[in-house]
C-alpha cells in the first residue's frame, strides 16, 4: 500500500509528465520551467479580466502566502531583490550600517545592503548544509555591530536561526530556496522578524518575476506596503516602483495549487540521484549532500573532491548535460576569512532538478557524471 508521500510522488510525476515538455537524452538543461494548462488559463483570465497592474490576483496571493507561513501579513513586491531590500528598510538598516550575510550567497545579498549605504559583512558557512554557521556568526556580532542578520534557507535546507539570541538582532529569512515546510513547528518564512521569497522564473514558484515579504510585525507590513510604490508620495530616493502584477501574481498562484507535488517530485528525485550516486561508489568522486528528508530539494548540489567545479562543467556540457556553479563569488579582495565558503565556491557543482527532469534524463546525467569522473581518474 502507498505512503501520502508516495501518493504524492506518483502524482506529480504524472502530472510532470505533462506538463513542461522534456528535452531529448543528450540535451538535459541545468533548469526548466514547470507549467501547464493551468498557468495558461490564470494569465489567460488575468489578461480578459483587463487588471494587470498590481490588483486582486496580488492580494489574494498575499492571502495565501500569509496563510502558508502562519503569519499575520504578506506583502508581494517586484522581485526577490526588492523583498530584501525592503525588509531592511523596515528594520531600520542606514547608511553604515552593517548586516551579516553568507559569505556563500547570491549577490542580491550584497546589493540589497549596498542599497541602503549598508555595509554586507560576510560570514562563513557550515561544511554539510552550506547555512550560516553559528559559531562564526556568534563572533561576527560579538565584533560587529550589526544591525541585521539574513539567513538563507541554502538550496532549500532550512537554516538554524538562533544567532541572535540574547542580541536582539533582527534576522531577515530567506525563502528563495525552501517555502511550504513546517520545521520543529514553525513554517519556513515566519521562523524569525522577517521572512522574504522570490519568484523568478526557476524558483520553486515560478512568476517570472515577483516576490514577497512575510512578517508579523505591523511597523514592517505599514513600511513595505508603502515603500513599494512612489506614486503621490514625495520624493525618496529609496521609494521605486516595487510592485507586483496581477499577471505575475496569476503565475504564482497556479504554482502554489500544485506546490506539494512539485516538492514530492524534487525530492523523490533528489532521493534517486543520491541511491543512484551512492550505488555507484561515487565516495571518492564527491561528496553528495544527505539524505534528509526535513527539507525543500530546491537544487541538488554535490561537492566534487578532485578539481574544481568549473572543470566538471565544462567536461559535462561536451557530455549534453548542462551542470552549473550554484552561486557566483562576489566578495571583494580582503574581506573576512571563510575557509569554507571558499571551498564552496570551487568545489559544488549543481546537477538538473526539477519537477519535470524525467528519469531516463536523470540516468543520463548520472552516466555522464561518472564518465567524467572515470575520465578524470584515468587521466
Amino acid at each position: 500500500m502507498r505512503t501520502g508521500s508516495q501518493n504524492l510522488q506518483a502524482a506529480a510525476a504524472e502530472r510532470m509528465s505533462v506538463v513542461s515538455k522534456p528535452t531529448p537524452t543528450r540535451d538535459v538543461p541545468h533548469n526548466r520551467l514547470t507549467f501547464g494548462e493551468a498557468e495558461v488559463e490564470a494569465v489567460t483570465r488575468t489578461v480578459r479580466s483587463g487588471q494587470w497592474a498590481q490588483g486582486p490576483r496580488v492580494a489574494e496571493l498575499e492571502c495565501e502566502l500569509a496563510r502558508i507561513a502562519k503569519v499575520k501579513y504578506c506583502v508581494c513586491v517586484a522581485s526577490g531583490l526588492s523583498a530584501v531590500r525592503l525588509a531592511l528598510g523596515a528594520l531600520g538598516v542606514t547608511q553604515g550600517a552593517r548586516v551579516l550575510v553568507p559569505a556563500y550567497s547570491c549577490v542580491a545579498l550584497a546589493n540589497a545592503c549596498l542599497s541602503w549605504g549598508a555595509e554586507p559583512v560576510p560570514v562563513d558557512i557550515e561544511s554539510d548544509t552550506w547555512n550560516l554557521d553559528a559559531r562564526c556568526c556568534r563572533q561576527a556580532i560579538s565584533v560587529t555591530d550589526a544591525k541585521a542578520i539574513i539567513a538563507v534557507n541554502t538550496f532549500g535546507a532550512p537554516a538554524e536561526l538562533a544567532y541572535g539570541q540574547n542580541t536582539r538582532i533582527p534576522i531577515i529569512e530567506d525563502c528563495a530556496h525552501a517555502f511550504g515546510l513546517d520545521v520543529d513547528g514553525r513554517a519556513l518564512g515566519g521562523r524569525s522578524e522577517i521572512g522574504i521569497l522570490s519568484f523568478y522564473a526557476t524558483k520553486l514558484l515560478g512568476g517570472g518575476e515577483g516576490g514577497a515579504v512575510l512578517t508579523n510585525s505591523a511597523d514592517v507590513f505599514q513600511f513595505v506596503s508603502s515603500s513599494r510604490d512612489y506614486g503621490d508620495k514625495l520624493p525618496d530616493a529609496h521609494r521605486m516602483n516595487d510592485k507586483m502584477s496581477d499577471l505575475e501574481a496569476s503565475l504564482v498562484l497556479a504554482q502554489l495549487e500544485r506546490l506539494p507535488e512539485m516538492l514530492a517530485r524534487r525530492e523523490a528525485l533528489a532521493f534517486r540521484y543520491i541511491d543512484l550516486l551512492s550505488s555507484a561508489g561515487s565516495g571518492k568522486l564527491f561528496r553528495l549532500p544527505p539524505r534528509h528528508e526535513k527539507r525543500i530539494w530546491y537544487r541538488f548540489v554535490v561537492e566534487v573532491l578532485s578539481g574544481d567545479a568549473q572543470q566538471f562543467i565544462e567536461e559535462l556540457r561536451r557530455e549534453g548535460v548542462d551542470a552549473a556553479l550554484p552561486v557566483s563569488d562576489w566578495r571583494l579582495p580582503g574581506g573576512p576569512v571563510a575557509p569554507t565558503a571558499d571551498r564552496a565556491y570551487r568545489r559544488l557543482l549543481s546537477l538538473p532538478l526539477y519537477p519535470s527532469l524525467t528519469e531516463e534524463e536523470q540516468d543520463y546525467v548520472v552516466s555522464a557524471l561518472l564518465r567524467v569522473c572515470e575520465e578524470r581518474i584515468r587521466a
